[in-house]
């Protein structure tokens, strides 16, 4: 379905819309503006109707267990809530968001003013891999004052426009400000409508979806890129606690490893194949443990299709200096002098390779702008060189194993803030 001007309307009635979308957009121009307040108060209204009651439900009939989905419910609620949306722009404008700053640059004798403006027209190309992510890119666009023309990713559970429908009920003005065309990826003359009044595109994706809005876009039109990203733990020491890999494993499982932030796999500060297996021996069974207590929606096609990509492994593994230890929901491939970094398999399935600290720097480097998370494990006296380190390497966030795929209010999105991306300085000089 599509959501425009506050209506639901399906594929063959929202080609109108899109045709006069500029002339729309044009109309609200002219004659309104939304003011972030009411946004808020949308926002603060709908997080205080949120319940588990009425809402829990729903998550649990997207395969989430009832503790994911307890948290998920509340993180939700919490993030539409006034008292972090305050705290998020204060976190990214400081407290001059709606104010002006007039000031006598140096050297100067004139006065200027300065202020935070909308871009104007935002287009979310969102990706779907995960739930509501395209509505709070749009939500992101309506704090920022900008109008928002969204379009679903082919996966969308329908949260998105749900989200949606509920804050333009609450607030009507949104209704001129957010835009919902569900079109598939291969519609280019649709996706090109709906990008002609956009000032800037916002997409989520990998380096093809990037490179595919690149060549659509206008010359004249900005590409902010939320590109796909790749994280990971590093173990340096081998006396680490099981505390400490809960923690890794409690992320792989809890995310599925389909988030930019989730752990892919383990680096171990070694150059020795014997540490690689012994880690992965005793990795194995704490893995095996928490995805135990995490058990996976049944799924049949995806149980056979990781069945036979980890069997694939296990016919390579002789010879391609890798072993693959499994377990009844879960597997390790332990590498024997590989360091790529790459994406897993997923679901449970991690790599783990030797990465000695002196060749850290010439292994990762290659990765710039596709690293995001590090999971960093080892004695403390080693953290502030293993640190510098990673985040010379491109790393932008560096946490516990638990906390690789947590988030906080105000927390830089891939190494920048997100709002202000979506904002311009305008100065006025007299």
């Amino acid at each position: 379905m599509n959501f425009i001007s506050g209506k639901l309307l399906d594929r063959k009635h929202s080609y109108e819309y899109l045709d006069k979308l500029s002339e729309l957009i044009c109309e609200t121009y002219q004659h309104k503006t939304l003011p972030v307040q009411r946004v808020i108060s949308a926002c603060d209204t709908l997080s205080e109707l949120i319940n588990k009651r009425d809402h829990l439900p729903l998550l649990l009939s997207l395969g989430m267990n009832e503790s994911k989905a307890h948290s998920e419910l509340m993180l939700v609620k919490l993030m539409l809530s006034r008292e972090y949306l305050e705290n998020r722009l204060k976190a990214e404008f400081g407290t001059d968001f709606e104010t002006y700053l007039e000031y006598r640059p140096f050297g100067s004798e004139r006065i200027v003013r300065q202020e935070w403006k909308p871009l104007g027209v935002l287009l979310h190309i969102a990706a779907g891999n995960v739930d509501a992510l395209p509505v709070f890119s749009v939500i992101e666009g309506l704090l920022t004052g900008n109008i928002n023309i969204l379009k679903l990713p082919g996966t969308d559970d329908g949260l998105s426009i749900a989200i949606l429908q509920k804050l333009t009920e609450i607030e009507p003005l949104i209704s001129e400000y957010a835009y919902v065309f569900d079109y598939p990826s291969s519609d280019i003359e649709s996706i090109k409508k709906m990008a002609a009044p956009a000032d800037a595109v916002v997409v989520w994706g990998g380096d093809a979806a990037v490179a595919a809005v690149r060549n659509m876009a206008a010359p004249n039109t900005k590409i902010i890129e939320w590109g796909h990203k790749i994280s990971f733990a590093y173990i340096s020491g081998m006396d680490i606690s099981d505390e400490d890999l809960e923690g890794i494993a409690f992320n792989i499982c809890d995310t599925n490893q389909l988030l930019c932030n989730s752990c892919q796999g383990i680096f171990i500060d070694t150059n020795n194949y014997k540490d690689i297996m012994e880690f992965s021996e005793r990795f194995l069974p704490i893995l095996e443990g928490m995805s135990q207590r995490m058990p996976l929606k049944a799924d049949p096609y995806l149980q056979a299709q990781k069945t036979l990509e980890m069997n694939t492994e296990e016919l390579e593994s002789s010879k391609m200096g890798k072993r693959v230890f499994k377990s009844e929901t879960c597997s390790i491939t332990a590498y024997k002098d590989d360091c790529a970094l790459e994406p897993s398999h997923m679901y449970r399935n991690c790599w783990v390779k030797p990465l000695p600290r002196e060749k850290l720097l010439s292994a990762l480097l290659k990765y710039k702008n596709h690293l995001q998370t590090a999971a960093l494990v080892c004695k403390e006296n080693d953290r502030p060189s293993l640190e510098a380190m990673l985040f010379k390497t491109g790393v932008v966030r560096i946490t516990s194993g638990r906390n690789m795929s947590t988030t906080f209010c105000g927390a830089p999105h891939d190494g920048e803030y997100p709002l202000r991306r979506y904002m311009k300085i305008v100065t006025y000089e007299y």
